[in-house]
């Protein structure tokens, strides 16, 4: 059985604890590859273990695999509900494709996960729901509102009554357990006039007419320059535009394939596991691969498709931050300016079961800009250097480097570091350790500690100035 990281083992806790409260469905906010799939199957094995009956909601066949491995890396015995796999209805956990239970008779439950729970509002989950009236439900999910915004919570229309948030994505960079993100984005948003939007999001149509032809070019020799040969994902605009942009990668020279909901499930799945074995260097998608995909090795993200949704462009961007080894960043090539409008990857967002997510109000005015590098890297406002090139920030001040002395770092250290003010910490001179240890605890930017580091290496302590 997989042992739960520390965090994954104190949100399987704060879960039991919202039922035991009387909570009926709680849902899980957790960033994609924070392990969500590890903490519900952890959930559905305590429950297994008091004899529950537990179905597992998943609504697409590559989640349906991905489930699968997890129960059973946690010991729990399982059947699949879903074309293609032979069942095993004794089974007391079931995981079920939510196409191929619309078609038959639900299994009873006492406890429904619901994965990528974001689209529980929908007609389908809803109807299969409605079979199981007294079953509590668990949802999962990296981006806790529907597509169009909406929120998932009783109040908004939607299912859940509580909601249990795990760290964002910038403490799990910090602590390794998803990779940096570096966005390289145009210095201004594309023009979209006149794109209508549809359910919160732009018409699918008129952005396939408004997407200028050099795009492909453009996304072709930028990949070439800053992702060369990296395992890649490209997301496009409609099943054409994909296969012209696999096209164009192809005529470059590189192996590209394009993936969609019209293509055999075969021919599919071997595009899909051929980015992963490097049979498939580029995979260009059209609203297929945003969610579900578990491919550690991709290293670079192609945005080629506008929206407004910021739902959306997470899970496009959470494809590619699982860590790797020899994978020292993310390459997010943002071609459409989707950044410009929701922010870095790696920005505090505070989610709610009303709908939506924004910038906690006493970050706003800190953490809205970025400034954009000349060699197209995209900065929070708080660095003073690009984190793709080094070039300082126009206007910034130039740091060197002075000779320096370490120290031992001791617990009682990292505690006074932890416990230290602001205004004491900015007169002090603290190891990195110790850095490290005040940034965790005030949830600090992972590049914080970088950045301090070089301003202590500019001011000489008093006794070297004496």
């Amino acid at each position: 059985m997989t042992a739960l990281r520390p965090y994954q083992a104190v949100l399987v806790d704060r879960l039991r604890a919202a039922f035991a409260a009387g909570r009926r469905a709680p849902l899980l906010a957790l960033p994609t590859g924070g392990g969500k799939t590890h903490i519900f199957s952890a959930v559905a094995a305590g429950a297994q273990a008091k004899a529950k009956r537990v179905l597992v909601f998943v609504h697409r066949r590559e989640l349906i695999r991905q489930a699968s491995a997890k129960l059973a890396e946690a010991g729990v015995a399982h059947g699949i509900i879903a074309a293609g796999f032979a069942p095993r209805p004794r089974e007391p956990v079931q995981v079920a494709s939510v196409q191929t239970l619309a078609r038959r008779p639900v299994p009873p439950a006492d406890l429904v996960v619901l994965d990528e729970a974001h689209h529980a509002r929908a007609g389908t989950w809803r109807r299969i729901l409605e079979a199981l009236p007294d079953a509590r439900l668990l949802g999962v999910t990296a981006t806790p509102a529907r597509l169009d915004g909406k929120g998932l919570g009783i109040k908004a229309g939607g299912l859940f009554d509580a909601m249990v948030v795990g760290p964002g994505i910038a403490e799990l960079q910090a602590e390794g357990f998803l990779s940096p993100a570096r966005v390289f984005a145009p210095a201004q948003r594309l023009d979209l006039t006149g794109v209508r939007t549809r359910a919160g999001d732009y018409a699918a149509g008129d952005l396939e007419q408004a997407m200028a032809p050099s795009i492909t070019g453009d996304a072709v020799a930028e990949y070439r320059q800053r992702a060369d040969h990296l395992p890649a994902l490209a997301f496009c605009v409609s099943v054409a535009h994909a296969n012209s942009v696999a096209a164009a990668f192809q005529e470059a020279g590189y192996r590209a394939r394009a993936v969609h909901g019209a293509l055999p499930t075969p021919e599919r799945d071997r595009a899909i596991s051929g980015l992963a074995t490097g049979a498939v260097e580029v995979l260009a998608s059209c609203d297929l691969i945003s969610e579900g995909l578990d491919v550690p090795t991709v290293g670079a993200v192609i945005l080629l498709r506008p929206t407004k949704s910021l739902v959306l462009h997470m899970q496009q961007i959470g494809r590619g931050l699982r860590p790797a080894p020899d994978k020292a960043a993310l390459i997010v090539l943002d071609h459409v300016g989707n950044t410009l409008s929701h922010g870095l990857p790696d920005a505090e967002r505070r989610w709610s079961l009303a709908g939506g997510a924004e910038v906690p109000a006493g970050k706003r005015k800190a953490a809205s800009p970025l400034w954009r590098c000349e060699c197209g890297c995209l900065n929070p406002a708080a660095m003073h250097e690009c984190a793709a090139c080094g070039e300082p920030r126009p206007g910034a001040r130039t740091v060197e480097s002075v000779p320096g002395v370490l120290a031992e770092v001791t617990a009682a250290k990292l505690e006074q570091a932890q416990r230290m003010s602001y205004g004491k910490m900015l007169h002090s001179q603290l190891s990195e350790a110790e850095l490290r240890a005040f940034a965790r605890a005030r949830k600090y930017h992972p590049w914080w500690v970088r950045h301090r580091l070089r301003e202590q290496a500019s001011i000489l302590p008093p006794e070297q100035a004496a």
